[in-house]
């Protein structure tokens, strides 16, 4: 039997709180991360907390993706509020002043501001609602903001922080006019060439761009396109080797099968 103690330990959250939170609408997981981020914040008498995604996955049991996902909408909502520092992990607080939440009540109410703002209507007209919205602004091209740090997170694990500190910089100084889509635009390129060092491989994507003047996402995107086609363009006419030495165009004899066999181990050995 378990032996469940206050004394072996407990956590301190307002009855206020327990009760909005009862109200709302939320995704199974999504309280399943507001419980460890009470757990690691107020069970310590602490107002924030670093966690990583990792961490998380094992404090919870919820896929990687499905928690990043999730922490994404706790936070557009208010409910949470996260951190990124260079070379430190997420800083996840919980914010106690509901009335600045952006939800949905589980009550046959909801809101599209403020809780303290509420409009009547059932959950499932509500539903119907927040898809129509969510079909809209899909259809408008409106898209969520990308955040650079949790892009390489994703592919690469925890940025160095000298690499952290170009993040910074890039969306905070450069003439980017849609910086973070840009460097996750990077940091996609660099997913599929898998380099060794991605960071050093990142940064030098982006100074190219900069130095060719290309500071909004379209103009990356359209000269990545061009680059991407002349360099498929190379590829598909480069000779092979038994091609470039064929003497039957010269002397009218044809390689040899054993000079063939040669050439063809040869050319495999090259990186292009």
């Amino acid at each position: 039997m378990a032996n469940v103690q206050l004394e072996n330990g407990y956590t301190k959250v307002s009855n206020q709180i327990l009760e909005m939170v009862a109200k709302i609408k939320l995704s199974p997981t999504q309280y399943r991360l507001l419980f460890v981020i009470w757990r690691f914040t107020y069970g310590f008498h602490r107002k924030e907390h670093s966690m990583s995604l990792n961490f998380l996955r094992e404090a919870t049991g919820c896929d990687y993706r499905q928690i990043q996902r999730e922490l994404k909408r706790l936070e557009e909502r208010n409910i949470i509020f996260q951190k990124i520092e260079s070379g430190i992990c997420r800083k996840i607080s919980f914010n106690k002043n509901y009335d600045e939440w952006l939800v949905k009540l589980a009550i046959g109410k909801t809101n599209s501001g403020p809780i303290g703002e509420n409009v009547n209507g059932t959950i499932g007209e509500t539903d119907n609602q927040e898809r129509n919205k969510k079909i809209s602004k899909e259809k408008d091209g409106q898209k969520v903001k990308s955040i650079p740090y949790l892009e390489y997170e994703k592919f690469f694990g925890t940025p160095p922080p000298i690499l952290a500190k170009k993040f910074i910089y890039w969306i905070e100084k450069s003439q980017f006019q849609e910086p973070e889509e840009i460097i996750c635009e990077a940091i996609r390129r660099a997913k599929i060439q898998t380099p060794k060092y991605p960071g050093n491989y990142i940064k030098k994507i982006i100074n190219d761009w900069i130095n060719q003047g290309l500071f909004t996402l379209s103009a990356v995107k359209k000269y990545n396109a061009k680059f991407d086609s002349k360099l498929k363009y190379k590829k598909n006419n480069i000779p092979s080797l038994s091609n470039m030495f064929d003497r039957s165009k010269n002397d009218n004899r044809p390689l040899t099968e054993k000079e063939l066999q040669e050439l063809n181990t040869q050319e495999d050995d090259l990186p292009f």
